[in-house]
């Protein structure tokens, strides 16, 4: 009977830890569901060859499709640009280049455009800041000039493809236990509420 009490408490305690779990705020996603630093569907590139006899040489501007592939001239295959880092993607445009006998010693180069964060709400110069793959939450912020006096640093907003993230900025730029500045992606929108106090 003692056995039977024991087991229905320590049921009921799992189900209301796991319950109050829900109502805590978002972590920050983990790093195997953050989008990659590949290209993207959607994301405009220039393709350069160069290296070729002086005629033959190109410059093309490409958006990346739905499908993400893109063709090139002269070549009949396609190449797979989404999720494709750019210098991957310039050297299999120049193996096929070769490996069709087409030109000897092509250089191909893939440009990305540049990628933005948008940050927005209670910061000093509300803009937007040029993406790179080390760009952090707080360093976004700094970049706009930092947080206003008025700015609730406990519940900045990431909003990624729909799903909002909030994270405790104070914390992170403390240094606390387990506070994190997770990184930022092309496209995000950080959003920075105002306190009520």
């Amino acid at each position: 009977m003692k056995k039977s009490c024991l087991m229905v408490i320590a049921g009921v305690c799992l189900l209301l830890t796991g319950c109050a779990g829900g109502v805590h705020e978002s972590a920050p996603p983990a790093a195997s569901s953050t989008p990659s630093d590949g290209m993207r569907v959607g994301d405009k590139i220039t393709i350069r060859l160069t290296g070729v006899p002086s005629d033959e040489g190109y410059i093309n501007e490409y958006q990346i499709p739905e499908s993400g592939t893109i063709t090139l001239p002269d070549l009949t295959r396609t190449f797979h640009a989404a999720g494709m880092r750019p210098g991957d993607l310039a050297s299999q445009i120049t193996d096929a280049y070769k490996s069709d006998k087409i030109y000897t010693n092509p250089n191909v180069t893939v440009i990305p455009e540049e990628r933005f964060v948008s940050i927005g709400g209670d910061v000093r110069g509300p803009t937007r800041v040029l993406y790179t793959p080390d760009l952090t939450l707080l360093s976004a912020i700094n970049a706009c000039g930092g947080f206003t006096e008025y700015a609730d640093k406990h519940h900045v907003r990431i909003i990624r493809n729909g799903e909002v993230i909030i994270v405790d900025a104070a914390a992170a730029a403390k240094g606390s236990p387990g506070a994190i500045d997770p990184i930022v992606y092309p496209g995000d929108q950080i959003t920075i509420p105002r306190t009520i106090f």
